[in-house]
């Protein structure tokens, strides 16, 4: 049905879940405008609101709009102006009238009384005459399906622009947490032998010219083995090189990079608990901020 219908190919790396579009189909009966807005969510969640009597075009707008998007809470709105009178039909409600008349009569169990219904009353009665609009099926759907990727294409093109500036913060914001890591990973070796130092002061001002050497030695490993963060620095690269990897990812990376997010917190945190160095504190807690910023960032990425 739609064969001849093609939206553009979308290559982009990464895209925001906020945007909106705009698509018109003018045809000579009338002149439908399709409206989408998406923002954050979890998951794909699509709104929309078209005429009652548009079912069907609902459902394959809903469909089109999944095979496009991963994630976003999207709205979409119909709106449809007529150019010229279209051929209308007037449906009677015959169950919804039968059933005003069964609510009659047991009212007027309760309180008799004579009256005959009149014709007007009938037609006052909410929904008991139906207006219908015979606009072709086929028609509304491929003028529908023409409007929405139109303002599929507008969507996606606001989603890309405002993901590639994410894309930019978030590899400065890389670089900045690089920066932070390679100076614990520099400085985390002098807090061993600062320990090495202190311990032998101490032990030499108690025992005094006694070698102290050997003990020295033994704290000195068990300290070390306590504090070592190579592991975890490790495991920071590792993630960094996912996270640059991820960015460059055709498919939806939103999530994935939110898990990787959680590992790096996870990595700084060990670090931070295993630190026993002030300047090295100052890192740690300039890395944490560093990828709070990031993760703020990567809630906006599909």
């Amino acid at each position: 049905m739609y064969d001849s219908i093609r939206m553009k190919d979308v290559t982009s790396l990464v895209r925001s879940m906020t945007g909106f579009g705009r698509g018109v189909t003018t045809t000579k009966a009338f002149q439908l405008t399709v409206e989408m807005r998406s923002v954050n969510h979890r998951f794909l969640e699509v709104h929309s609101r078209f005429p009652k009597e548009w079912m069907e075009a609902e459902v394959l707008t809903k469909k089109t709009i999944s095979t496009k998007l991963a994630r976003g809470k999207v709205d979409v709105t119909v709106n449809v102006k007529e150019l010229e009178q279209a051929a209308q039909t007037i449906a009677v409600n015959t169950a919804l009238i039968e059933a005003y008349a069964a609510a009659r009569q047991d009212v007027a169990k309760l309180a008799p009384l004579a009256e005959q219904w009149q014709m007007s009353e009938l037609f006052s009665l909410e929904g008991a005459l139906v207006q219908q609009k015979d606009l072709p099926t086929q028609q509304v759907n491929e003028a529908v399906h023409q409007a929405l990727l139109e303002a599929m294409d507008a969507l996606l093109a606001m989603r890309e622009a405002e993901g590639a500036m994410l894309k930019q913060v978030l590899v400065e914001q890389q670089q900045a947490l690089a920066e932070e890591v390679a100076t614990i990973t520099a400085l985390a070796p002098q807090a061993v032998e600062k320990y090495r130092t202190r311990l032998l002061e101490r032990l030499q001002s108690v025992a005094g010219q006694i070698d102290v050497e050997e003990r020295t030695i033994a704290e000195v490993a068990i300290y070390a083995e306590r504090v070592d963060i190579a592991e975890e620095l490790d495991r920071l690269q590792s993630h960094f090189v996912q996270f640059a990897k991820t960015l460059e990812s055709e498919q939806a990376i939103g999530r994935k990079l939110d898990f990787i997010m959680q590992e790096m917190h996870r990595e700084i945190n060990t670090i931070g608990s295993k630190n026993q160095s002030t300047v090295v504190s100052v890192a740690v807690v300039q890395a944490k901020t560093i990828l709070e910023k990031m993760r703020e960032q990567v809630q906006n990425i599909e």
